[in-house]
């Protein structure tokens, strides 16, 4: 597991534009993280949270979505985008009290390839489902136009999928 997964459960809500294993990392990153507002900016249906930090500038990309289902009331789902290096890391932060055993299951349109994640963490806010995605995978969601995230709902009989809009997807990308 890489090192940016232990700690990415506890990130999502708090910072927009940094996960938790990012600030840690340097406690004056934490410190600056702490004392400014981050600078948005909405690529059609994602926005992008950025901060300044010692050595340049965090960003994260993330869009959140009201879940319509009487299994899930008042639920929602995040799905967050950061680079960490060269790569790209997803992150989905799902309602609390779901099935951690299976993971999700992703899919970039109907033809996509099946994208698996475990779950890393669950905090306050829900559970974290996080993936480094492959080059392919990045590809497909910037010329995707839905991400469908399945998920199961613990003691759920079906699981659970909801599509996440790529629209604006390749410009808040770039941000990043």
């Amino acid at each position: 597991m890489k090192p940016y997964l232990a700690f990415a459960g506890a990130l999502l809500l708090a910072i927009p534009g940094l996960t938790l294993a990012q600030a840690q990392t340097d406690p004056q990153m934490e410190e600056q993280m702490q004392q400014q507002e981050p600078e948005t900016t909405t690529y059609q249906d994602w926005e992008v949270a950025c901060i300044e930090v010692q050595g340049g500038e965090r960003c994260r990309m993330q869009q959140t979505l009201q879940i319509q289902d009487e299994q899930a009331q008042g639920a929602y789902l995040q799905a967050s985008l950061f680079r960490d290096g060269d790569s790209y890391i997803i992150e989905i932060l799902l309602p609390l009290g779901v099935d951690l055993r299976p993971g999700i299951l992703m899919q970039v349109d109907e033809d996509g390839e099946e994208i698996e994640a475990p779950y890393i963490a669950c905090v306050e806010q829900g559970c974290v489902a996080g993936h480094e995605l492959t080059e392919s995978q990045f590809s497909a969601m910037r010329g995707g136009s839905a991400l469908t995230v399945g998920f199961w709902p613990l003691h759920g009989d079906q699981p659970l999928a909801f599509d996440v809009s790529l629209m604006g997807f390749t410009d808040a990308s770039e941000r990043l």
